[in-house]
C-alpha cells in the first residue's frame, strides 16, 4: 500500500510540475477564471481567496482518493476535512461579495463575524496562519467599530 501511496503522490507531483511549466497553473490562468469582487481594488484579493479555495477542494479530493486507494481512514478523513474547509472558504468569499456596498458599520460586523469563523477553521484544522489572521480580522472590525463610534459622537455634537 505505500508504494501505491508514493506512486500517486509522484504521478501528483509530476501532472503539476508540467502544468506549471505550461502556464496552466499561473495565477492569471487559473484566477482570471474564478469568480471576483466587482471593486477593482479588491479584484485581486477576491481572485486569489477564491484560489485559495479552490486549491483547498482540490487537495482534499485528492487525498481522499489517496486514502480510498490505500485504505487509509486518516487520509480519507483528513481529505474530506479539506473539502469541508473549502466549503467554507467559498462561503466566506461570497460573504465579502456581498458586503462590498455596505455601509461602514456594516463591514465592521462582516469583518468579526468573518474573523471569527476564519478563526475557528483554523481551531479545527489546526491552521496557525488562518487562526491568526481571523483574529486579526477581529481586530480589524472591532477598530473599524471605534471610527464608527468616533464619527457618529462627532456628528452628534455639530447636530
Amino acid at each position: 500500500m505505500q508504494k501505491i501511496r508514493r506512486f500517486c503522490l509522484a504521478t501528483l507531483a509530476v501532472v503539476f510540475t508540467t502544468m506549471m511549466t505550461l502556464g496552466l497553473g499561473s495565477a492569471t490562468s487559473w484566477a482570471s477564471m474564478l469568480p471576483t469582487s466587482s471593486t477593482g481594488s479588491s479584484t485581486y484579493l477576491a481572485s486569489m481567496g477564491r484560489a485559495e479555495a479552490v486549491a483547498k477542494g482540490a487537495e482534499g479530493r485528492t487525498q481522499e482518493a489517496i486514502g480510498n486507494v490505500t485504505g487509509d481512514r486518516q487520509d480519507q478523513l483528513m481529505g474530506k476535512a479539506k473539502q469541508v474547509e473549502s466549503q467554507a472558504r467559498n462561503v466566506v468569499e461570497d460573504a465579502k461579495d456581498g458586503i462590498d456596498s455596505l455601509s461602514d458599520r456594516a463591514k465592521a460586523a462582516s469583518d468579526i463575524v468573518g474573523g471569527k469563523a476564519q478563526e475557528a477553521m483554523g481551531n479545527v484544522t489546526g491552521d496557525r496562519q488562518d487562526q491568526l489572521m481571523g483574529q486579526a480580522k477581529q481586530a480589524e472590525g472591532e477598530a473599524r467599530n471605534v471610527v464608527e463610534d468616533v464619527k457618529d459622537r462627532i456628528q452628534d455634537m455639530f447636530n
